[in-house]
């Protein structure tokens, strides 16, 4: 009887070490490669630049309207400058953002659990669909900057149809940009969870 319950204490120790040896080497522990987390954090740091850039554009249109509004093109072309200097700075960014994507997107297969490595996955296509929209958007207002340019400098007369269609594909841009990056932000924050 004695036996017995030795064997019965070992079958048991050895299924229950078995047990869990199977999921360490299966899942294993969770790892975050510290390349994925570098890459990720300049990543944050370019997204933050880029949307600083975008606003201050922005901003200028409603300074550069009131300007143009006032028949003040001189200083209408000032800011025009200014925002296409910013405008070149913000596509700088997005590429920096790109590489940065790449690099984490390098990383994905060492990512464990399985589960991190979906939600990054998930996180990074949602990003590089931003970053493509990021840039197509960055286009059409450096188009609008130029149209708004050659108006004040008397190139461009009738452009006030153009502008119109320019600014109504900048505003369908940033619903589409707000939305991705919400749910970026939304899956990075499922994904902090599990390495908390």
């Amino acid at each position: 009887m004695k036996n017995k319950v030795k064997k019965s204490i070992w079958v048991v120790t050895f299924g229950v070490a078995g047990y869990f040896s199977f999921f360490y080497f299966l899942i294993g522990p969770a790892v975050l490669p510290p390349e994925f987390q570098t890459a990720r954090l300049i990543g944050a740091d370019l997204a933050e630049q880029i949307t600083f850039l975008s606003n201050k554009s922005l901003r200028s249109l409603n300074a550069i309207a009131k300007y143009d509004a006032d028949k003040n093109h001189n200083e209408a072309l000032i800011l025009v400058s200014r925002a296409l200097i910013d405008n070149r700075e913000v596509y700088d960014r997005a590429v920096q953002l790109s590489t940065q994507l790449a690099l984490m997107a390098q990383k994905i297969g060492d990512i464990r659990p399985a589960e991190g490595r979906e939600i990054a996955s998930e996180a990074i296509t949602y990003e590089v669909a931003l970053v493509s929209h990021l840039i197509n958007y960055n286009a059409t207002l450096r188009d609008l900057f130029e149209v708004l340019r050659g108006k004040f400098l008397g190139n461009l007369p009738s452009s006030d149809i153009r502008v119109a269609r320019l600014l109504n594909e900048i505003n369908e841009s940033t619903t589409v940009i707000n939305g991705l990056n919400k749910a970026f932000n939304d899956t990075l924050e499922k994904f902090d969870l599990i390495y908390k």
